[in-house]
């Protein structure tokens, strides 16, 4: 069977704050958490394994880092949607982090510093939702997602049936009670071996299609800057709204934000 990884940073074992980047910490808190995935996912029956590293440009993991059966794909022009396709057997998700405006949710946010909030036919969802949607679309079940408590929660209210394992606990947006590695990633490789045993349970999240996108953004002159470059239509001072025929293009909008 082969695994889809997708690797963020915020989520991930002991970091708090975008500073933990410029440190050790940061690279080895990504390697570490994706390695112990591979690990459970192994031990239930996994054999290949392709990690993205979806943070920033997408060359924070080292690639000697990561377990040696398994690919790494990096830097920030791979193809959309970055390797992921129906040739995978499931998708995990490694460093989740929650949605913006999450009151414990460590480094919240959706996409970029411009999003407040982003609903797909009225449901509010984060980065967590649109890899859910849009995994499901292709076929491939999410069935493990790993990030701080509120990511973990999040994941459980859209999805359900869901495998998860908290890595932190969030205080504030910057501020969490943080698991040691080793805890943590015995936790993480538990959680993935239990999703890997189980994988026919899974269901895919289905979504009404044609879809309809609204995206909040922080100021009225992003939204502004938005419509001269899209067919969307203005809901209010900061809203555009637009509808996609599929999850992907819906995905494509809210991954870009329009622009």
């Amino acid at each position: 069977m082969k695994a889809y990884i997708l690797c963020d940073y915020e989520g991930t074992t002991g970091v708090v704050a975008w500073g933990d980047e410029e440190t050790a910490l940061g690279a080895e808190a990504m390697a570490g958490d994706v390695n112990a995935t591979i690990e459970g996912l192994r031990q239930g029956g996994f054999t290949e394994f392709v990690v993205r590293d979806y943070h920033d440009h997408g060359k924070t993991i080292h690639p000697a880092s990561i377990d040696p059966q398994a690919t790494l794909i990096r830097g920030k022009s791979t193809p959309f949607p970055y390797g992921l396709s129906k040739d995978f057997d499931a998708m995990c998700f490694v460093g989740a982090h929650s949605m913006a405006g999450t009151a414990t949710g460590v480094m919240c946010h959706t996409m970029n510093g411009q999003l407040n909030a982003v609903h797909i036919n009225g449901k509010r969802i984060g980065e967590i939702g649109g890899f859910a949607y849009l995994t499901s679309q292709l076929g491939v079940p999410l069935i493990f997602v790993t990030g701080d408590k509120a990511a973990c929660d999040e994941a459980v209210a859209l999805i359900g049936d869901v495998e998860t394992a908290p890595t932190k606990f969030g205080l504030t947006r910057n501020c969490a009670e943080v698991l040691h590695p080793t805890v943590s990633r015995k936790g993480i490789t538990e959680a993935a071996a239990r999703a890997a045993k189980r994988i026919k349970d899974f269901k895919l999240l289905t979504l009404d299609l044609p879809c309809t996108v609204d995206v909040t953004y922080q100021t009225p002159d992003i939204a502004d800057r938005v419509l001269d470059t899209s067919n969307g239509e203005r809901i209010d001072g900061s809203t555009v709204r637009f509808t996609a025929k599929t999850a992907l293009e819906a995905f494509k909008r809210f991954e870009r934000g329009f622009q």
